[in-house]
């Protein structure tokens, strides 16, 4: 598809891949403008403020496509037990098994990330009430809801990092298929 037909979403998912691929500091322009396919006139033409208003672009971004695929669905009328299953599914989807990166752990890991903190402190708590409300749903307190609601997005994360760095994606498969497990679970 030539570049000038691209849509802004369809420059968003590149610039995505580019950033949970080389990290904020390791992606260049010139590497953001091959991944675009645009020359760097055109990514300012979109993103005059230029890298770092990519990054928060993207980070809106990426934050839709979660509500979208991920957030939506929990408030179906479904069983708390197939929300959950739908969004372990969906989280298994989008990191390909745990070879994609996490934007936010790239995000986190940069340099400059107090330019980005406000929108990762929302992206987390976006998280961690999405899950939180589900095990309440479930019939689990607030309390243990919450802890359970961390714990979930640690171990994802975590699981995340385990990978890029060991090339185990079997570490990512265990922790999904624990966490499908143990969430809901009553103890």
């Amino acid at each position: 598809m030539p570049a000038a037909l691209m849509s802004k979403d369809e420059v968003l998912d590149r610039l995505l891949d580019a950033f949970r691929d080389k990290g904020y500091e390791g992606a260049s322009l010139s590497e953001l403008s091959a991944a675009t396919g645009l020359p760097k006139a055109s990514l300012y033409h979109y993103f005059p403020g230029g890298k770092e208003e990519m990054a928060h672009h993207v980070m809106a971004h990426h934050d839709q496509r979660l509500a979208k695929s991920l957030f939506e669905p929990l408030r179906s009328s479904e069983t708390p037990e197939k929300k959950l299953t739908a969004m372990i599914d969906t989280i298994d989807a989008f990191y390909e098994g745990g070879r994609k990166a996490c934007l936010l752990e790239r995000m986190c890991t940069a340099a400059e990330r107090d330019r980005f903190r406000r929108p990762l402190r929302r992206g987390f708590a976006v998280w961690v009430e999405a899950v939180q409300e589900l095990c309440i749903e479930a019939g689990l307190s607030r309390a243990v809801a919450r802890t359970r609601a961390e714990d979930f997005l640690v171990r994802v994360e975590g699981a995340l990092v385990m990978c890029a760095g060991t090339g185990d994606y079997g570490v990512f498969a265990r922790t999904l298929k624990d966490l499908r497990r143990s969430v809901l679970a009553r103890s």
